[in-house]
């Protein structure tokens, strides 16, 4: 006997595809920041690590979300050119990234260590989750 599974197919396109990574990822980092405060402890710098775990993490999130969300208006209104406007979002984000590493001194209480894992947690959830919730997505380009 053959078990079929069935998968939710993603009909709001790309305005799904952001709803599910902004939600997935902002619980996986509250999740994660949670554990930053209660392994470490809430007296011996837990506190801190969990703030610096979500802010590395939110910052990830506010710039993935600000390239799907220009994606997913260009798809509205501009079909044919939405991979070129969502490569140039990409790219826009990738400099803004490193522009923030570079420019913008770190706070004094931040947690280097907590920070990158937040970051890192935040880029490979949202990943992660983009890639499934696309894989479900059926989109017409061009009209047949």
């Amino acid at each position: 006997m053959i078990r079929r599974t069935t998968t939710r197919t993603n009909t709001r396109g790309w305005w799904g595809m952001l709803t599910a990574c902004l939600t997935g990822t902002s619980a996986a980092l509250v999740l994660a920041a949670g554990l930053a405060w209660l392994i470490i402890g809430p007296g011996s710098g837990g506190g801190t690590a969990a703030a610096s775990l979500g802010l590395a993490g939110a910052a990830v999130v506010i710039l993935s979300g600000a390239t799907l969300l220009l994606t997913a208006w260009s798809w509205d209104r501009w079909r044919e050119q939405t991979i070129f406007i969502a490569l140039f979002g990409f790219v826009v984000k990738i400099v803004l990234m490193g522009l923030v590493l570079v420019v913008v001194p770190p706070p004094a209480w931040l947690d280097r260590t907590a920070a990158g894992i937040g970051a890192l947690a935040a880029i490979v959830t949202w990943q992660v989750i983009e890639v499934l919730v696309f894989a479900r997505t059926r989109q017409q380009i061009y009209d047949d």
